[in-house]
């Protein structure tokens, strides 16, 4: 099985966008992405937001300048821990499933940090427990959780706004003399470190203004988010308009898009996506050709997956230990075709009984 590139012409599609909005408490995200969210819906669309801040995302319901933004007012569904991204995700769906075309979730940071999010995934699935070591965080099934979830979003029909906490972080670096230094990098996203570059756009608020500056604003939008101004419902309205002047992305492609998505978390959610599907979305995935290619996609996935989990176990106290207890002296003398197993044979092994 092999997967085949077609190649066509360039034209850009009018995609549901993704967009971070990161700032210490009290900066004005929350109220400045209801504001941004109010602009990008148009027609009577349904604004949404998705509340991990304990309820406080319905405390901008009757405020004079959200209400005239909002007129209709958005919908509100509350996450409350565990703030795993599978939960995230059953939020995201209940907000599709009402209609809702435009998403605002408040924070997201939570999803990586917050109770039972990907942090304490990471902590609680420890590797490697012996001899009373605490062992090593588990960031391979972390990173696949988070994968998930930012496989989800890239593949809704809603405009995303995602509120990140944001705060001071430091990294520990080595000077000449190979003393170990702390150095401020200064306000950053509490975030995946890959997060906010998976965005169209992504913003950073002032504390004391409100004022946001851009982390991440591409040319083509640079003549509507200038910096150094409050966001308004006119940024909104404004990058709505550029997203809906490219070509409509048909119903087949969107299909295609959320099935790719899947594929890309490999075969297990690929085949319970396809299952989803009404035979006549089957038929369609299967007549485009796009079934076996989103087939080998899912395969690739896998060992891709697989791979990255063996080099996390690795570190682990034991792993050349049990390696060798299955017949293999490294990594690389693991055969393609049973590298799942084995992984799965040690990663048995290393984790501790409950």
């Amino acid at each position: 099985m092999s997967e085949e590139f077609v190649v066509t012409q360039a034209v850009r599609k009018a995609v549901p966008m993704l967009i971070s909005l990161s700032g210490t408490s009290g900066s004005g995200k929350t109220f400045s992405g209801l504001l941004l969210a109010a602009g990008i819906a148009h027609g009577g669309e349904k604004v949404g937001m998705i509340d991990a801040e304990n309820g406080r995302g319905t405390l901008y319901e009757d405020d004079p300048t959200i209400r005239a933004a909002l007129p209709n007012g958005y919908s509100y569904v509350p996450i409350t821990p565990p703030y795993t991204p599978a939960r995230y995700v059953l939020a995201l769906k209940a907000m599709e499933r009402a209609g809702v075309k435009v998403c605002l979730i408040d924070s997201t940071s939570h999803e990586w940090e917050g109770e039972g999010g990907c942090t304490d995934i990471a902590e609680n699935n420890r590797l490697g427990k012996r001899d009373g070591g605490e062992g090593n965080p588990n960031w391979a099934m972390a990173k696949r959780e988070h994968k998930k979830f930012l496989a989800y979003c890239l593949s809704s029909e809603m405009h995303i706004v995602f509120c990140l906490r944001a705060r001071e972080k430091v990294i520990q670096q080595k000077d000449e003399r190979g003393k170990l230094q702390i150095i401020p990098i200064g306000i950053q996203p509490v975030a995946e470190k890959n997060f906010v570059f998976e965005m169209l756009l992504s913003l950073m608020f002032d504390e004391s203004t409100h004022h946001y500056a851009g982390l991440k604003i591409p040319k083509m939008l640079s003549g509507i988010f200038k910096g150094g101004e409050l966001i308004t419902k006119d940024h909104g309205a404004a990058i709505r308009k550029w997203a809906d002047g490219g070509a409509t992305l048909g119903a087949a492609e969107q299909l295609q898009k959320r099935a790719r998505s899947a594929a890309e978390l490999g075969m297990s959610e690929y085949s319970n996506y396809f299952k989803s599907l009404t035979q006549a979305q089957k038929k369609a995935l299967v007549d485009l050709g796009h079934h076996e290619s989103n087939k080998v996609i899912a395969e690739k996935s896998d060992a891709a997956a697989v791979d990255q989990r063996l080099a996390e176990l690795e570190s682990s106290d034991g792993f050349y230990s049990i390696l060798g207890s299955l017949g293999f002296d490294s990594i690389s003398a693991i055969p393609a075709s049973d590298r799942a197993r084995v992984c799965d044979a040690v990663e048995k092994e290393l984790k501790p009984a409950a």
